[in-house]
């Protein structure tokens, strides 16, 4: 619910995660990132042996390593049994935006990679490269002549560039549900097969900001890759396995069960070694002019013999803290490679001269041949790791748990993004749309950016954009706020591309004339916002419309749609003209007031304004309730028509009335809400079938981010078991480091406002606002098994002058605005007694138990916890819970937000960010979003919307709001598990809408299939997009939504005949082959025999699938 704008490019911005594009060092980038990427350097160790340099001349003798009499070297060497085996593997970690726009990077950096990689790796069979962000590659190889594919071919097929992890990004982590890991995969992945036939067996995602056990089973293992290699792990973590002296702890690798339900998922992983701190760099870097390989005696600066005294040195200490004889040297770092000659012909002379030495064994080699080596010797003690990386910290107080909220506009517009793409690549499937059908309709439309096609649908676009922003400083929310309109505009250009095809597609089902339109924020957000109750495809029908509402679940569900009207009285019939439920709400001011939000008034006049907010204002009255009953994986319409009979509405029980009791209590018939009128809060909840109730209240907070200072542990913490309590590191896009555990409040002279809104049968509201940037309307659907907490946090003020001022000017002495940045929360406070635990979910899939201040088992104990808040946040994808013996609380989320049980019983989530200092991690820029998409536009790097200056660089524009939706269940531990899981998939699958400016279009109601599948199965994946180079064949996903032992039933193994389901043309099926994840190869584990599909507990099943 952001504007989204074209990004204005910053000249000269730094190039790479570490250094600029001259090569310096980022300036103010903490230590602790330095580690990540800086490598080492000759002289960084004390000599063990005299060198010959030194020596003095007459009386040294003979250099003791000299040049071939060809200058040709030796690098053929192989792994060897009883010797200290490195594994040199050449990489560059090129990250798809994150200072600058992908494309800016490709054209600047990452084209001459490839460009110089194809010659030197040529030059010497012996010479490997790993090759990663297949977005990046994609575009390189699109914009080659045959001549050099044909080369580049030849090099993939001997195996000398390798593709590792093959996704489109490198994705984050914590953010983005399975299906968008998946299909980010997914995409890579079906490139490398349309091209090279390979398949990645291993998985490369050094950088992301922990790491998830999902990630471990489902995108490593069950997508035939069983290794996972990262940079950053819990620097307590790491301290412990650097310190260890036996195994299993010894060293940074183990074996990773990553799921409980499915336990032979284990793969090798492990956190590279860099110089023992982590990282993706390695023990020398030979990427610029220093620190060459001078091997002519001849030469002064000769320095081969300290060259292997280094590499013999370095790598005897790493085989200390390691098991096995084997270690990996990631040979790289951020854009590395642009001039190769410089990496391979020094990293040929180590090889050739340290082999010469004989300690030591050196070779050129990949994560694949470094695993198999590894797991040569079947007697090695690895430990075996159950729990997972997260929250990463790097030191005692840089938890970074704030990336989990940062930029939450645009993690809404990833997850409305994937919903979309289901849609359109059901619909694509069923009609056959093309991609020139819908380019014929878009061509005079302006300008589109889709990523390097991979597939021949028109929903390769999106898909590609959406995984573009799966990214790990994409929808992360850590990069700059230019790259991030980069993306929303990648994306909603690429969802207009979709909503066309999906138009075409119902105008064919349904045999529609008339144009349809659709209001998912994707067009000019102020007029087709529908979650702000904008949307002038409806509003501006005055002679009624008719909605065609697209189901993409494969089970029938009633819902609610909310749709904006104009005028107070309407109606609305289904295909058969019966009459459907209805109620008409007004609107709030709070909703009213968005689309003028989108303002930027920079060098505006008073007058042009107020003209300006008047063509912005919401020409939306109410909102139309309407209940409907859609089929699975179907289309039915919905045709409302105003009625000449305007009705009078309630307008409510507002406080200003007279009240006769302070208690009132709201029904749906399955939940009441207690409220208490006079403290304008929610005081009780109760589940009516069950009886389970609870104390109960919704409020808000903000923490006060740091910019350094000492934490205040309070008398709750055991001395013995926290750190020093002060540092310099500051809260920002990475970091979350509040100033103190307090939560708090709002202005006081705000009043806050409860307003229950009950106007009709279908739907109860209660208004509450408690501050003037954060409200929420809590909604009671009649006979709905949950409560709708629809939330807005924004625009969060800078200054907070309700404070005392704290600073003064040292010239004037009148005190300075309290410019703090603010980190909002929603509290939802029980009276479960959760004894410090609670749960969320790992991206999307398996439920994992957390308990405050502690980490899992095979972490250090005790774990210290030095930032009681931020050290006890996790991310949250789709659920988040509470539980005691008798009850569970369960919220549902429509996009990933941290969360956190700072207090038992009570449940908060992070819904939003502004902050006015960096945090240090090389962003360079604080987290300070605006509305309208600006921040200092033209400024310069460290000084966007720095402390409030919002207006100096050609902003003048409120702060971000955003509005979110979470589904809230309150039953026994039983039931709620159940339904929590139902609830998360329609809160992230709702129906996509789209709308004619008549109410007489033709009525529908249809399902493309011919049975429900059960419950505790999603259809996740039907897509016809990748079928020209897989014989025809469709890509089919199903997965089971329950993981083992959640559910007494609904864990059970689920059967599923899929003649059955697929029963009726065009989505007749005729035959299936199982494969990995990502459909490149079939499945090893094959048990699958067409047609009977047995899927159990959290299981994700991949097809082929022939369609007739």
């Amino acid at each position: 619910m952001r504007l989204v704008v074209l990004s204005v490019l910053i000249g000269l911005v730094a190039g790479n995660g570490g250094h600029d594009l001259d090569g310096n060092v980022l300036p103010g980038l903490a230590p602790q990132e330095l580690v990540m990427t800086t490598p080492g350097h000759l002289g960084d160790r004390p000599a063990s042996i005299p060198y010959w340099s030194e020596m003095d001349e007459k009386s040294r003798g003979p250099a003791p390593y000299m040049p071939p009499e060809n200058w040709q070297y030796n690098t053929s060497s192989k792994p060897q049994n009883g010797k200290i085996n490195v594994h040199i593997v050449p990489h560059s970690h090129d990250d798809v935006g994150w200072q600058d726009t992908v494309d800016a990077y490709f054209s600047t950096e990452v084209m001459y990679i490839y460009d110089t990689l194809l010659e030197r790796l040529e030059e010497n069979a012996d010479r490997k490269f790993i090759a990663v962000e297949l977005g990046f590659f994609a575009r390189w190889w699109y914009e080659m002549p045959e001549s050099k594919k044909e080369r580049m071919a030849t090099l993939i097929k001997n195996g000398q560039l390798e593709f590792i992890n093959g996704g489109w990004a490198m994705h984050d982590e914590a953010c983005p549900s399975f299906i968008e890991m998946a299909d980010n995969t997914l995409r890579g992945h079906q490139f490398i097969q349309k091209y090279f036939q390979k398949q990645p067996r291993g998985t490369w995602q050094i950088d992301p900001f922990g790491h998830t056990a999902t990630q471990a089973w489902l995108l490593s293992y069950e997508a035939g890759m069983p290794s996972l290699f990262w940079g950053r792990m819990d620097w307590q973590d790491r301290q412990m396995r650097y310190n260890a002296t036996k195994d299993p702890l010894k060293g940074f690798e183990w074996l990773w069960q990553g799921s409980q339900s499915n336990p032979e998922a284990i793969i090798f992983a492990g956190n590279l070694y860099g110089q023992g701190s982590g990282g993706y760099a390695t023990w020398f870097s030979f990427d610029g002019t220093e620190d060459q390989v001078q091997d002519d005696p001849k030469m002064k600066d000769y320095n081969v013999d300290q060259w292997v005294d280094k590499v013999v040195q370095d790598a005897l200490d790493q085989y200390h803290h390691s098991l096995t004889e084997h270690q990996i040297w990631a040979a790289g770092g951020d854009f590395n490679y642009q001039n190769s000659d410089h990496w391979f012909n020094n990293l040929d002379k180590l090889i050739h001269y340290v082999n010469l030495n004989g300690t030591v064994n050196l070779f050129y080699s990949t994560p694949t041949i470094y695993t198999d080596s590894k797991l040569q010797n079947p007697n090695t003690n690895y430990q075996l790791r159950t729990d997972d990386i997260m929250p990463l910290a790097d030191d005692a107080h840089d938890y970074w748990t704030g990336f989990y909220t940062s930029r939450p506009a645009l993690k809404r517009q990833v997850r409305k993004s994937t919903n979309l793409l289901a849609t359109a690549r059901l619909l694509e499937a069923y009609t056959n749309i093309t991609l020139d059908q819908v380019e014929n309709i878009l061509k005079n439309t302006g300008q589109q950016r889709p990523a390097p096609r991979v597939g021949d649908g028109f929903t390769d676009g999106l898909e590609g954009a959406v995984s573009l922003a799966t990214h790990h400083d994409a929808m992360s929310g850590t990069e700059r706020q230019s790259v991030t309109d980069d993306y929303e505009l990648r994306m909603a250009e690429q969802a207009i591309v979709a909503e066309t095809g999906i138009s075409l597609a119902i105008k064919y089902i349904a045999q529609v004339e008339e144009d349809l339109a659709h209001c998912n924020c994707n067009g000019a957000p102020q007029f087709t916002c529908s979650n702000a109750s904008i949307c002038a495809a409806t509003v501006n029908a005055s002679d009624g419309f008719t909605v065609y509402a697209w189901n993409s679940l494969a089970l029938s569900r009633t819902e609610v749609l909310r749709i904006p009207v104009s005028g107070s009285s309407w109606s609305c019939v289904d295909e058969k003209k019966e009459e459907l439920q209805t109620q008409l709400l007004s609107l709030d001011n709070r909703t009213l007031s968005i689309p003028q939000l989108y303002l930027n008034s920079f060098n505006m006049t008073q007058s042009q304004i107020d003209q300006a907010l008047a063509q912005l204002a919401n020409k939306a009255d109410y909102v139309l309730a309407v209940k409907v009953q859609l089929p699975p994986v179907g289309l039915a319409s919905i045709s409302c028509s105003p009625q000449s009979m305007r009705l009078e509405l309630s307008t409510s029980n507002v406080l200003a009335q007279k009240i006769k009791s302070e208690e009132r209590v709201i029904s749906n018939g399955k939940y009441e809400l207690t409220v208490n009128e006079t403290s304008k809060r929610i005081t009780k909840l109760k589940n009516i079938v069950s009886g389970i109730e609870t104390r109960f209240d919704i409020s808000w907070g903000w923490y006060n981010s740091s910019v350094g200072g000492c934490t205040d542990y309070g008398n709750g913490y055991n001395a013995n078991l926290t750190l020093p309590p002060c540092s310099d590191q500051k809260s920002g896009a990475y970091i979350f480091r509040p100033n103190s555990s307090e939560l708090y409040g709002f202005d006081p002279s705000f009043e806050p406002t409860l307003e229950i809104i009950d106007t009709g049968d279908l739907v109860t509201e209660i208004r509450q606002q408690v501050s003037s940037f954060a409200s929420h309307i809590i909604r009671l659907y009649a006979d709905e098994s949950l409560i709708e907490v629809e939330w807005t946090a924004g625009s969060i003020p800078i200054d907070t002058p309700w404070f005392d001022p704290v600073a003064y000017d040292t010239n004037t002495s009148k005190p300075l605005p309290n410019n703090w940045g603010k980190e909002v929360i929603l509290k939802f406070s029980t009276g479960l007694l959760t004894d410090a635990k609670f749960s969320v979910d790992s991206n999307a899939r398996e439920m994992i138990e957390r308990v405050r201040d502690k980490r899992g088992p095979t972490y250090p104990d005790p774990y210290l916890i030095s930032e009681p808040i931020a050290g006890n946040y996790y991310p949250s994808t789709y659920i988040a819970a509470l539980y005691d013996e008798n009850a569970s609380f369960s919220v549902a989320l429509d996009a990933a937000a941290g969360v956190s049980s700072i207090q038992d019983g009570a449940l908060e989530v992070m819904v939003h960010r502004r902050i006015q200092d960096d945090d240090s991690r090389g962003v360079q820029e604080p987290l300070n979003e605006t509305q309208c998409g600006c921040n200092d536009i033209n400024a310069g790097p460290g000084q966007m919307g720095e402390y409030g200056h919002e207006g100096d660089g050609g902003c003048e524009c409120q702060g971000l709001t955003v509005r979110g939706t979470m589904w809230l269940a309150l039953d026994t531990p039983i039931n709620t598990n159940a339904t929590r899981r139902q609830h998360a998939l329609r809160l992230n699958s709702m129906p996509t809408l789209a709308f004619t400016n008549s109410p007489n279009s033709p009525s529908i109601n249809l399902s493309t299939i011919a049975t429900a599948l059960p419950p505790n199965v999603q259809l996740t994946t039907l897509t016809n997009n990748y079928a020209a180079w897989n014989d025809g064949a469709w890509i089919l996903r199903l997965s089971h939504l329950y993981q083992i032992d959640e559910h007494p039933t609904l864990s059970q193994v689920a059967s599923i005949d899929l003649t059955e389901l697929f029963a009726v043309s065009p989505f007749k099926i005729m035959q299936a082959t199982e494969t990995t994840l990502t459909a490149n190869q079939p499945n090893p584990r094959d048990s699958f025999q067409f047609p009977i599909v047995n899927i159990s507990a959290m299981q994700v099943r991949t097809f082929l699938a022939w369609f007739e």
